[in-house]
């Protein structure tokens, strides 16, 4: 039975599904794949526990939704650097906080450092993707280590990294997805009668799949760095976010929504990258989409995206609803990936 010792940076909403689900799920994948995940450090706000036997993290996460913070549980430490970690025989870490748009930090930091140690980094972070994955992919490259970025770009959807495969020689030309599960439940509701979009987006908070700063889904800015990071990925490593021309659901096209209430079509909210001459474009907007369009039948929190390739034609995944768990699902599968590429 192979061993892997993981650490958490960060141990709010989705730092506290990840623990919950790899204590659900731990047993499993020992059976099933013969690697024993051992979750043996949470470093949380400046504090830090470390663990090798018995994380107690059910009590852990419930203390946290209680009080906010772990600084007052007995026997917390100070945060614990990469370094640190790679001493008490962390292998990888799994970076959970805030996204910063202007400069990716304090994740980006924190996966640069983490990478020069030597450790595995799986992203729930979109800022270091964001702003640097290339970077980021060489560094791991060098250090022999994995970088996991699942959880960034659609968690449920094929990775970017299955995607370079798929794809191989192929070169994709354009993307076309939705991308963000609280706009398309909220656009999914306005079509009902009698909804509103103030009800539509405490329904999307309440079921745990909206940003703590809702303008984050509903403006459009994750579908944009989502959809940057995969264009990055696939189509032009050089593009940034100066490229994006985002608008979101609180900007809709007058009528749109009366449109979409009495006729067949349905409103999405659509981000588009392309090769348009010798640049790259990505557009983010709401757009109304006819019967026979593959995006026209996603409801609720369900996401969907096209790939068009030269060689290969275009590609359509769809599925997968938006949910702390699926988003932790997403991270136990890099980790799995990590610790059996460390085999």
């Amino acid at each position: 039975m192979r061993r892997y010792d993981f650490a958490l940076l960060g141990f709010g909403n989705v730092g506290r599904a990840l623990a919950l689900h790899w204590q659900e799920r731990r047993a499993a994948v020992a059976a099933e794949l013969g690697i024993e995940l051992a979750l043996t450090a949470i470093v949380d706000r400046g504090a830090a526990l470390h663990d090798a036997t018995n994380l107690p993290v059910a009590a852990l996460a419930k203390f946290k939704q209680d009080y906010g913070a772990l600084a007052a549980w007995p026997g917390i430490g100070p945060a614990l650097r990469p370094d640190e970690l790679r001493a008490r025989g962390v292998e990888g870490v799994v970076i959970s906080l805030p996204t910063d748009l202007a400069t990716g930090q304090p994740g980006l930091g924190w996966a640069r450092a983490a990478l020069d140690c030597g450790l595995d980094v799986i992203l729930a972070d979109k800022g270091p993707a964001l702003h640097a994955l290339p970077e980021l992919e060489e560094s791991a490259a060098l250090a022999g280590a994995s970088i996991g970025t699942s959880a960034t770009t659609g968690s449920a959807l094929p990775s970017l990294d299955v995607l370079r495969t798929w794809f191989g020689a192929a070169r994709v030309t354009a993307i076309r997805a939705v991308l963000n599960g609280t706009s398309n439940l909220i656009l999914t509701r306005l079509r009902q009668p009698g909804a509103n979009y103030a009800s539509a987006l405490a329904e999307a908070q309440r079921a745990g799949i909206a940003e703590p700063d809702p303008r984050l889904d509903v403006e459009g800015y994750d579908t944009a760095i989502k959809l940057l990071i995969l264009t990055r990925g696939l189509i032009d490593p050089t593009l940034t976010w100066d490229a994006v021309e985002r608008r979101g659901i609180t900007d809709l096209p007058p009528g749109a929504v009366a449109a979409a209430q009495g006729g067949p079509e349905r409103l999405r909210l659509i981000g588009r990258a392309w090769r348009d001459g010798g640049r790259t474009r990505i557009v983010v907007t709401p757009e109304l989409v006819a019967p026979g369009d593959p995006f026209h039948a996603l409801d609720g929190a369900e996401k969907a995206v096209t790939f068009r390739s030269d060689d290969l034609g275009e590609l359509t995944v769809s599925g997968g609803a938006s949910s702390r768990t699926g988003t932790a699902s997403a991270l136990l599968r890099d980790l799995i990936a990590a610790a059996a590429a460390r085999t």
